[in-house]
Order: C-alpha cells, then structure tokens, then sequence
C-alpha cells in the first residue's frame, strides 16, 4: 500500500498547479482526517490517501481516456495498490458516468468496494466544495449542477447517482452519530 506521505507527495506534485482542483482535494483530506475516527488504522490509512488521490486523473499528464477516475485508479494501479486504485476509480459512484461514457469495460478493470471505507470517501468528497470549505451534499449537488448544466454527461451522472450517493452519506452519518455517542 501506498503510505498516506507518499500519496500526499503524488496529488501535490500533480494537482497543486491546478489551482482549485487541489483545494478540492485538500478539503477532502481535512474531512477525511475528521471522519476517520470511526475506521480501524488501515482503513483510516486508506481513506486519506484515496482523498489525496481521488482526482488526481484530472492532471493532464495523466489523462489516458478523459474521465478522471479510470485516469487516476490506471496511475494507481501502477504505483501497485490495486485497492487504492479501485477506489479512486469508483469514487462518488462514478459507475453511472462510466456508463454514460460507454467506459464500463475500463472501469469494470477495479473491483468496487461498498464498504464503510468506500461510503467515507464518498462522504468526504461530497460535504467538500472546488474550493476546499465543508458544505452540505445538497450544495454540492447544487454546485456541480450549475457547473456542468442539464445536458453535461457529468449531471446526467450525478441525477443517476444522486439515490445511492445519498444512502452512503445517510450511511456515513450515521456511523459519525453513533461514533460520538459512544465517546
């Protein structure tokens, strides 16, 4: 596995001259620092380096197909962690634009996890806006929305996504909730 150093090192290098795009990402770290708590260590150690390199495909060197999960769990997938590679290339439900992109065959390539850990990251990418402050998931629905527009693969996505992306943040809350009142 990929240390949570050497994954911080990988998404600087490529991502911080991509101004808010690395924002983004290390507002997903701080939440995934935040929601950690409630994983085992080797869990917790792979949700912050799958925050630190959720859109690391989004680096023009990296970019083989133009959908920056498959971009980055391929770049992953070459440092030789085949699970931080799948969740980086399933994060946020990145099936439905796969399909969408007729890039099933590529994606299908990484197991998808549905796990406490997969449900964290997506929690964390989705409470976190392009500019790295912790939002709702509805302002960040709202934000990608207006971004893209109605007609933009990545809204069509979202809108097929959006029923299972709401069960693993209801999922992830309430894992928080009854983490904190057990303390």
């Amino acid at each position: 596995m990929l240390t949570i150093a050497q994954a911080a090192r990988f998404a600087e290098s490529y991502l911080a001259p991509l101004g808010a795009r690395w924002l983004h990402v290390q507002g997903v770290v701080r939440q995934a620092y935040s929601v950690s708590r409630i994983l085992n260590d080797k869990e917790h150690d792979y949700l912050i380096s799958a925050a630190y390199l959720h859109d690391i495909g989004y680096a023009p060197s990296l970019q083989k197909t133009g959908f920056h999960p498959l971009d980055g769990a391929y770049f992953v997938r070459s440092l030789g962690d085949l699970r931080l590679a799948s969740l980086v290339a399933h994060h946020s439900e990145a099936r439905f634009e796969a399909r969408l992109k007729g890039l099933e065959e590529q994606l299908s390539e990484f197991p998808r996890e549905e796990s406490p850990l997969a449900d964290a990251l997506i929690y964390c990418d989705f409470t976190t806006s392009p500019f790295g402050a912790t939002i709702s998931m509805q302002e960040r629905v709202a934000d990608i929305m207006s971004r893209y527009g109605k007609e933009h693969p990545v809204t069509q996505a979202l809108h097929l996504a959006l029923p299972t992306l709401t069960e693993a943040i209801e999922r992830m809350e309430k894992r928080l909730q009854a983490s904190s009142s057990s303390l």
